[in-house]
């Protein structure tokens, strides 16, 4: 522990955000455009709050980018070969939750383009890890981060969806203490969903 001191404003931002993502899922009808509207409103958030530095170029961190989110698929996939073989239906509720939450129309990838994925980076990786970094042990601030965002996926209703978001929070996590530019790991998600939701979807 490096200080005892509490961070109001990341205790407030987890508050805003565990309501937020509460009623996205809560409206399951329009879930993408609540999703994308909770980002959006996550990011005023983070720059009224925090600042954000550029620590390493855009161009830079493509390559890198995509390589870490073709990584994060492979893990992924083979992760869906095992839970075929895993007793108590986990494969089938891995599909619900593609077959609920898939992005179906273009203007929706298009929200995930500019606003859900940088949205997610910019506040899990950018503002609550950089901040719980001040106060823990990096690798320890990288797990507490991942659970809380996995947590929050558990309005869900589906755990793997949860468990999910925990495993890929904790690996981009662990890249950005490493690298620690909000470029690199937006690339790397966008790689990663591309890859999962639409050229090579699992389900």
């Amino acid at each position: 522990m490096k200080s005892s001191k509490i961070d109001y404003r990341l205790f407030l931002g987890l508050i805003l955000a565990a309501g937020l993502m509460y009623v996205t899922f809560e409206y399951k009808a329009v879930f993408w455009y609540l999703y994308g509207a909770s980002m959006l409103f996550l990011i005023s958030w983070v720059i009224l709050n925090d600042e954000l530095k550029k620590h390493f170029s855009f161009f830079k961190n493509i390559i890198p980018g995509i390589f870490s989110g073709i990584i994060l698929y492979i893990l992924f996939y083979i992760g869906a070969l095992i839970l075929k073989f895993i007793p108590g239906n986990m494969d089938a509720l891995v599909a619900k939750g593609y077959a609920r939450y898939e992005p179906d129309v273009w203007y929706i990838w298009l929200l995930l383009v500019v606003a859900i994925i940088p949205g997610e980076e910019i506040f899990w990786r950018g503002f609550v890890l950089k901040r719980l970094e001040n106060d823990l042990v990096p690798w320890v601030a990288v797990l507490i981060m991942a659970v809380l965002n996995g947590a929050f996926m558990l309005f869900s209703g589906n755990f793997i969806i949860a468990l999910a978001a925990t495993l890929a929070s904790a690996y981009w996590g662990f890249i950005y203490l490493k690298r620690p530019s909000l470029s690199l790991v937006i690339v790397s998600h966008w790689t990663f969903n591309l890859l999962l939701l639409l050229l090579l979807p699992i389900y």
